[in-house]
């Protein structure tokens, strides 16, 4: 069996490799939570969209929700709702001119989704163990 380092390792060179859209659903789901939990613990969501990790933003609820943690899938969405309906653009250039004008809008509201991501409401350590021993 894997444990979840192997697991996201493994999540992380598969993207790399072949692509998004190329991987199977459990590593799409690893890779967007890795990406989406260093970034936001690094910097907040703002350093999420800024960087290249932002190019799977739009897939951090739908990640989070897979392995049961709403209320931080919840949170993401909200971060992700403020680039309207589409979500965050893909390409990087658009998505960092976008994120500019949310950034100063908006300022204090990211502070805060920040703020309760990084609060961990969900067992993501346990969420991750259930998921990675179902999937890997």
């Amino acid at each position: 069996m894997m444990n979840i380092e192997k697991a996201f390792e493994k999540s992380l060179i598969e993207l790399e490799s072949k692509g998004f859209d190329g991987i199977r659903e459990p590593e799409r789901v690893l890779a967007t939570i890795w990406s989406v939990e260093a970034e936001v613990n690094n910097g907040g969501f703002d350093q999420l969209f800024y960087n290249t990790a932002g190019d799977i933003a739009f897939y951090a609820a739908k990640a989070l929700g897979s392995i049961g943690a709403h209320t931080m899938a919840g949170i993401a969405q909200k971060a992700l709702d403020l680039f309207g309906e589409g979500g965050p653009p893909i390409d990087r250039d658009e998505r960092v001119k976008v994120l500019e004008s949310i950034s100063v809008k908006h300022e204090e509201y990211l502070n805060k989704l920040d703020y309760e991501f990084t609060e961990y409401p969900d067992n993501i350590q346990e969420l991750l163990l259930a998921y990675v021993q179902s999937n890997f």
